[in-house]
């Protein structure tokens, strides 16, 4: 037998270590999750436990604490090189601080949009293709959004940019997915078409530009209808297991932009209100969330080394997050608070119940 090295048994710790670190800030994730559901119910009256206390923080701590930290991990593990982990170390830390409500916390979301801004362009030169320089041109939009918030613009004006990171994030994503199927080249050359303006569009609203969210929201459903006609999940839709739910995520999710685009383009976007809340949350609930449960058995096992085995509970969850979507947009639409407060309780329900479905699958 072969005697074990010092240096063998450094190399053997690293992805250990490695490991336990990815896993720890999925911990973080979950804690800013819980945190952001309770101070999302408070804001519409509904208080539990410590809602209240961070009523304030719900966007910017679901946003960038919960999503921009498990983006920003993945995008980690797919450039796997130590300094990238700095991106969604610095955003667990982001979360962690906004939590305990530091005036710091804009500052560290900033330095960790910065530092996945500087991953994307690693892999754009790693491989330089149309979904990374859309992944790229998506972290651009929230380093300049997180620039802004940290400038003192409130949300609702920096929003826009936050948007544009997910939607051409999420885009990018699935454009990456259709090389199991290609995209004819003209449907490519659109939506990259459509990402610059929609970018443009938003950057525009965040600086200022008011005009330009209707524009935005036009763009916004353009995308979404691109996607509709084109995603692969068209065609993994009418196949079984895992492939039929994650289709069934992506095509809602993508339905869910199409309305918040036409929503937005009709009325424009309000500093705040029902119009406000039908339009972020038809995108962050209805599109970003939706993604997350189609691609969280995907993603989970790459990310944290926890197999997620596919089975059917997977979608009491994805009803439950839409059915409550449906009544709070329609509550919003037809101003009625109490249809609201469901629709609300009805989504944190269903992160309740995806939680539950990820320890059903790894038991």
């Amino acid at each position: 037998m072969g005697r074990v090295t010092r240096a063998d048994a450094g190399r053997a710790r690293r992805p250990a270590a490695g490991l336990a670190l990815r896993r720890g800030m999925l911990v973080v994730v979950v804690a800013a999750a819980l945190t952001a559901v309770l101070g999302g119910l408070a804001r519409l009256g509904i208080a539990v436990g410590c809602g209240a206390t961070h009523a304030a923080e719900h966007g910017p701590l679901f946003v960038l604490g919960v999503f921009g930290t498990v983006i920003a991990l993945e995008r980690a593990v797919a450039l796997a090189r130590p300094w990238s982990f700095a991106a969604p170390g610095l955003g667990a830390v982001a979360a962690v601080a906004m939590i305990a409500g530091v005036a710091w916390a804009s500052w560290v979301a900033t330095a960790s949009s910065v530092a996945l801004v500087a991953v994307n362009a690693a892999l754009v030169r790693k491989q330089s293709a149309t979904f990374t320089w859309l992944m790229l041109l998506g972290s651009g939009a929230l380093g300049l959004g997180n620039a802004l918030w940290l400038d003192g613009r409130p949300v609702f004006a920096v929003v826009p940019a936050w948007i544009a990171f997910f939607v051409l994030t999420i885009v990018a994503e699935r454009l990456e997915l259709s090389r199991l199927a290609p995209t004819p080249r003209w449907a490519t050359r659109v939506l990259v078409a459509l990402a610059a303006l929609f970018a443009t569009f938003a950057l525009a609203r965040a600086l200022g530009v008011a005009a330009a969210a209707r524009a935005l929201g036009a763009t916004m459903a353009l995308i979404a209808a691109w996607q509709l006609r084109f995603d692969l999940a068209r065609r993994t839709v009418r196949r079984r297991g895992l492939p039929r739910y994650a289709a069934a995520g992506v095509l809602l999710g993508a339905g869910w932009l199409l309305v918040a685009g036409v929503l937005l383009a009709g009325a424009g976007l309000p500093a705040a209100g029902p119009g406000y809340d039908a339009v972020l949350h038809g995108v962050f609930l209805g599109y970003v969330v939706s993604m997350v449960f189609a691609h969280a058995p995907i993603i989970l096992p790459a990310v944290a080394h926890a197999n997620v085995p596919f089975t059917g509970v997977f979608y009491a969850p994805l009803a439950m997050l839409h059915a409550g979507l449906v009544a709070r947009v329609a509550g919003d639409l037809g101003d009625r608070l109490w249809l609201r407060q469901t629709g609300a309780v009805g989504n944190a329900l269903a992160l309740a119940l995806f939680a539950a479905a990820l320890a059903h699958a790894r038991r």
